[in-house]
């Protein structure tokens, strides 16, 4: 069906293909002058399709680089083929990160180092992680990438030279349609562009894809569905984080209606008292709060002085305790900015429970986290990749214990390592970084080793009797094997 390319909506008409000639007359006869919602079809017969493609023979004639990539030309826009999402030019990675420290590209990576490789992989990773968190702060949801349905209006732009301006890149798509969205991190190694209905999206993708710019071809890649889920945060700033938590000034804090709503409890109810005077006692704030109704206690919280070993001293805060919620909550109402020994007092709801319960959590958590495991297996590691590669690139996230890297019997590389960290935190560090980076070419695969077994001979008994059910069984089938069988006995002979 044709499309208007502008709106993306049909243009009254269609190319029907048919197998054989019969059919398509067949057709044509029976479905010319009928009704088609609410519309009289008109069918006639149509020309074949001009083509300024190469024929099979002509393009036989061709040099074989070049025949692969007209074809790889023809097969972009319908290929569900694609490369790593974070795929970058590893020039342009060196380049940005050069031009960022005012040095070149040989005193960054260093050429007569043996490290130089190592080197670049850390700068991309750097780029990597900078190119997510400027993704995410356009809205762009990066779990999309991991699901294997694509859309029709988006596509990644990969491979990018880094002399290939922001305003050059958009300018080339713009020839092919109405840019809706337009995406490019201040690295400039990566793109997201989303045009204004799918047939703009798929004549760029066509016309486009391995288009030779500036000394490099561009990789044309579907983007996935739904990728712009997230909300545009101003400036890239989180919500929540430290500099979330700078933002307000010291003494500053927010109050919610938690802080001010007493919960319902089948006991006493608690309220967190601040801002009292550090020479207000556990006594005198009882003897304030004591006429209340339903007060049982009043408790100032203290340490000893560390100057002044034996002597106590008050930490400004404290806590109330009422026979129920709802006295806890008229003390509240009551009592808030109350003026103690020149110190308005701040009460609140006490969240003692919740308290407890968040910490049991944290500690649940902790205990998750020392049960993982410490010890990552590199995958798709180069052969020319050594021992000391390995360290210094694993090495930058966390304390190693050690480093291993398996050799077959002609002391060839086999392709992968062990690295073991002392902490799991620092091992989920270094493959959540490394999982998109490359190392002399090659993207590695991060994942946690499986541990060894800590009883040796416990494991081999636990195989022995594996391996001894299964005889049992094979034993079981053969006697059964021959179905049941007829057999006779000394009576049954006599008659």
């Amino acid at each position: 069906m044709s499309q208007d390319r502008k709106t993306g909506s049909g243009k009254g008409f269609a190319y029907i293909q048919f197998s054989d000639a019969d059919s398509a007359e067949q057709a044509m006869k029976e479905k010319d002058g009928q009704y088609f919602q609410g519309r009289i079809l008109h069918v006639i017969p149509a020309t074949a399709k001009r083509e300024d493609k190469l024929n099979d023979f002509e393009l036989s004639k061709l040099p074989l680089k070049q025949q692969q990539q007209i074809k790889r030309k023809r097969e972009a826009a319908s290929t569900t083929f694609n490369w790593n999402a974070l795929y970058m030019n590893a020039d342009t990675v060196v380049s940005s990160v050069a031009a960022r420290l005012g040095l070149s590209k040989s005193e960054v990576l260093d050429p007569t180092s043996s490290d130089a490789a190592v080197k670049q992989a850390h700068a991309e990773t750097h780029i990597i992680q900078e190119t997510k968190s400027y993704f995410r702060s356009q809205g762009v949801d990066l779990d999309a990438f991991k699901r294997s349905q694509r859309g029709d209006t988006a596509i990644l732009v990969k491979n990018i030279p880094y002399d290939c301006s922001k305003d050059e890149l958009k300018r080339l798509f713009e020839e092919h349609g109405d840019l809706k969205r337009f995406i490019m991190p201040p690295s400039g190694t990566l793109a997201i562009i989303e045009f204004a209905n799918s047939v703009q999206a798929k004549t760029a993708f066509g016309v486009l894809a391995y288009r030779k710019i500036k000394g490099s071809v561009l990789f044309l890649e579907k983007a996935p569905k739904d990728l712009f889920t997230l909300k545009p945060t101003a400036n890239g700033d989180e919500a929540e984080g430290p500099q979330g938590i700078s933002k307000l000034s010291t003494g500053e804090l927010k109050n919610t209606d938690a802080d001010m709503t007493v919960a319902e409890t089948s006991g006493t109810a608690t309220l967190f008292v601040r801002n009292l005077n550090f020479d207000t006692s556990s006594q005198q704030l009882t003897e304030t709060f004591s006429p209340l109704d339903g007060f049982l206690s009043a408790r100032v919280k203290t340490r000893t002085d560390p100057k002044k070993p034996g002597q106590i001293l008050s930490m400004g805060f404290g806590f109330l305790e009422f026979h129920s919620s709802a006295q806890a909550q008229a003390a509240l109402q009551a009592m808030d900015g109350y003026s103690l020994h020149g110190h308005k007092l701040q009460i609140r709801a006490s969240h003692k429970g919740t308290d407890a319960a968040e910490q049991r959590r944290k500690e649940d958590k902790a205990k998750r986290e020392s049960s993982k495991k410490t010890k990552v297996v590199v995958k798709n590691l180069p052969f020319e990749a050594t021992k000391k590669d390995v360290r210094s690139l694993l090495g930058a996230y966390g304390q190693l214990r050690s480093v291993r890297v398996p050799k077959k019997m002609d002391r060839g590389a086999r392709g992968f390592a062990f690295a073991d960290f002392t902490t799991p935190k620092e091992a989920q560090n270094a493959i959540d970084a490394l999982r998109d980076t490359h190392l002399l070419g090659r993207r590695l695969v991060l994942d946690f080793a499986e541990e060894e077994a800590e009883d040796a001979e416990a494991e081999i008994e636990k195989m022995q009797k594996k391996v001894g059910s299964q005889v049992n069984k094979v034993a079981l089938q053969k006697l059964t094997s021959g179905g049941r069988k007829k057999f006779t006995t000394e009576n049954d002979a006599e008659e």
